[in-house]
């Protein structure tokens, strides 16, 4: 109800007006206008210090607000920012390493990032206190209390006192505010800012009250009250399966105590992904003291950083490990040299992923040489002086530096090879994994003929990997459609479909058993397969895999937009008009249906559907209105002049099929 406590001090309830934040509000205005296409703004600060107040007056209008962002999961902020929303506003009580990987995230989907940090504002505390006075009491029907607004740090703490003086209480002291509300309300919340105080101080008189959420609830109040913080360690100490049960995001608290909850994170599924494992790390690596033990736990920062989307801080934990390696080595060089020629392989893929593609190669190479020592001490060495040499040839690769590539993958291809044939079961797939690499470096350099060869090889080496293991099936299909791939952009389509089909064979057995992991890849396959034949002229057999596609996605949930988009291939491959303008037709009722943000696929699918409907005479009207509304979604999508110029071609069609719809404002093409 709104008479409670934690009804009035709700900020999306705005009991208390909002008011000041000149400033801030001037800098929330300046990003939502901003000439940026997409953009996420981060605003953050202590709890209560009015951030979703602040938001509150940008929600809407082109701006999705997402609160607590720091208790979400990256899927869950991902799941937004796919539906393509021009702002996205986060609120977030701190920054940090979970805001890092969001932002580093986010720029791969093409959003720009900022953050604002919203700070205390003591100077209008006066005003405020006075005005959540006459809002609280009003709002209780009680008489208005004129007191002095006491010293606080937020707002919150400031209209906590402002409600607790309503109720004729002019304590001080949080805690006393806390209790004397407490006992004014018969049904405390269970959630949000004034949930966690309330169980604070029950905690201080020494009982806990069951209610929904409450761990996560005491984690967070542990944020701001240091006994409610030792409290939360001790229960964790006492039952690690607590893990289990709390949120990732609130979990972070007791970073600074990984002892208490590392083992149980490092192994729940939940926490793959995300910042809680590299942050414990680092807690880790704060309280070792032997050089190769930091080395390692740097290591596995790194993988660990890497895994959450923090590829600046994974670069800077492998460039540490590197550093501690050497110190290694000139103590103890042989004893040494593999772990610091691995390390090196490991700063390169982090560059790499930083897209600094120069040093990135410098570290390869350097790799290289290390691996070729470690071989002269110990013969064991060769499959790891292969490997690194197939990475090498990656780095070449991405630097346009293609005999060189070349050469360092065959004599990769070359060493495990000989390792293939003296133990099969153990170096076979990385055997086959690095002749597919080389077909790829051959075709790079013009060397047509080898490149064939190798990509022959390169299947077959798969073909008896999956045959002796098949738990390599699932890689055996995703290295045929890479395959496929391949010689489809080399000019090799009717070979290309023929390893394209061996994959189906693959995935479809792969789907019967688990369809929610390989129905996905079954369906990509099918539309790579028709795709080939269309590009082959053989157009009954492409209207046939997409027809399979199709229905392949009908099977995924949660594929409208992928399903979409099969219908739009299969209309535009489809044998007869009617097929054509039906598939046409399931593609716009799809885009519709998904409220999906993306202009451009939409407006193709619209266009689509308008010629389909022309070349028929069918629906005539419909796709009239269907054109037009293509040209206008490109338009405010700023699409590119020749997918416009596609869309107002559209328009014409249907006029000249129609010749009523002459008499129609038609849309400008000026």
């Amino acid at each position: 109800m709104i008479g409670s406590p934690g009804a009035l001090l709700d900020p999306w309830h705005e009991v208390v007006p909002f008011h000041g934040r000149t400033a801030e509000l001037a800098a929330l205005a300046r990003w939502r206008d901003a000439p940026v296409p997409r953009s996420v703004l981060l605003l953050h600060g202590r709890s209560g210090v009015g951030k979703t107040r602040l938001a509150r007056r940008f929600a809407g209008a082109g701006v999705v607000v997402l609160d607590d962002a720091d208790l979400r999961t990256w899927h869950d902020v991902h799941a937004v920012l796919r539906e393509g929303p021009a702002r996205v506003l986060l609120i977030a009580r701190t920054a940090g390493w979970w805001w890092s990987a969001t932002r580093q995230r986010a720029a791969d989907v093409h959003y720009a990032t900022q953050d604002l940090e919203l700070r205390p504002c003591p100077e209008e505390h006066g005003t405020s206190f006075v005005l959540a006075c006459q809002r609280f009491a009003d709002a209780l029907a009680l008489p208005r209390p004129h007191v002095q607004a006491p010293l606080c740090e937020t707002y919150f703490d400031l209209h906590l006192a402002a409600l607790a003086a309503v109720h004729g209480d002019r304590a001080d002291h949080p805690v006393d505010r806390v209790r004397r509300l407490i006992s004014v309300d018969p049904d405390p919340p269970t959630t949000g800012r004034l949930a966690e105080d309330v169980l604070a101080v029950t905690l201080l008189d020494d009982r806990i009250a069951p209610a929904p959420d409450a761990l996560d609830t005491l984690l967070r109040a542990a944020e701001r009250w240091p006994h409610v913080r030792d409290r939360a360690v001790e229960l964790f100490a006492a039952d690690p399966g607590l893990v289990a049960k709390a949120g990732t995001g609130p979990l972070r608290v007791l970073e600074d105590d990984p002892e208490v909850v590392a083992r149980q994170v490092f192994d729940d599924p939940r926490c793959h992904g995300d910042v809680l494992p590299a942050l414990l790390t680092r807690a880790l690596l704060r309280q070792a003291e032997d050089v190769e033990e930091r080395a390692e736990l740097n290591g596995l920062l790194s993988a660990r950083a890497a895994l959450a989307g923090l590829r600046e801080e994974a670069v800077q934990a492998s460039r540490a490990q590197v550093l501690l390696y050497r110190q290694l080595v000139d103590r103890d060089p042989v004893a040494h040299r593999p772990a610091l020629a691995d390390a090196l392989g490991d700063l390169s893929l982090r560059l790499v992923a930083c897209e600094d593609d120069g040093e990135a190669l410098a570290a390869a190479q350097e790799a290289v040489a290390w691996c070729r020592l470690v071989r002269v001490d110990d013969p064991d060495g060769v499959g790891r002086l292969a490997a690194a040499l197939d990475r090498l040839g990656l780095r070449y690769a991405a630097l346009g530096r293609g005999d060189e590539a070349a050469a360092a993958v065959t004599e990769s291809v070359a060493l495990f090879d000989d390792l293939a044939r003296r133990d099969p079961a153990r170096f076979r797939p990385a055997a086959a994994k690095a002749a597919h690499h080389l077909a790829a470096r051959l075709f790079d350099v013009g060397r047509r003929a080898e490149a064939g060869h190798a990509t022959r090889r390169a299947v077959l080496q798969w073909r008896a990997v999956a045959g002796d293991d098949p738990r390599y099936e699932a890689e055996f299909a995703r290295t045929l459609r890479s395959v496929a791939a391949l010689l489809a952009r080399h000019g090799r389509p009717t070979e290309a479909a023929a390893v394209v089909r061996e994959s189906i064979g693959v995935l479809r057995r792969l789907a019967e058993v688990n369809p929610r992991d390989f129905e996905p890849a079954l369906a990509d396959a099918l539309g790579d397969l028709g795709v080939l034949f269309r590009r082959l002229d053989r157009r009954s057999e492409a209207a046939q895999a997409f027809g399979d596609a199709v229905a392949a996605w009908r099977r995924v949930p949660g594929a409208a937009v992928r399903l979409a988009d099969a219908w739009h291939r299969l209309a535009d491959s489809a044998v007869t008009n009617d097929d054509a303008r039906v598939g046409a037709r399931m593609a716009v009722l799809l885009w519709h249906l998904t409220g999906h943000r993306d202009e451009v696929r939409h407006a193709e699918a619209l266009s689509l559907y308008a010629r389909r409907c022309a070349e028929v005479g069918a629906d005539l009207d419909r796709a009239l209105a269907a054109a037009h509304r293509a040209v206008e979604l490109l338009r405010a999508a700023r699409a590119e002049p020749e997918r416009l110029a596609r869309a107002e071609h559209a328009v014409e069609l249907v006029v000249r099929a129609h010749p009523a719809t002459r008499t129609r404002d038609l849309p400008s093409s000026s």
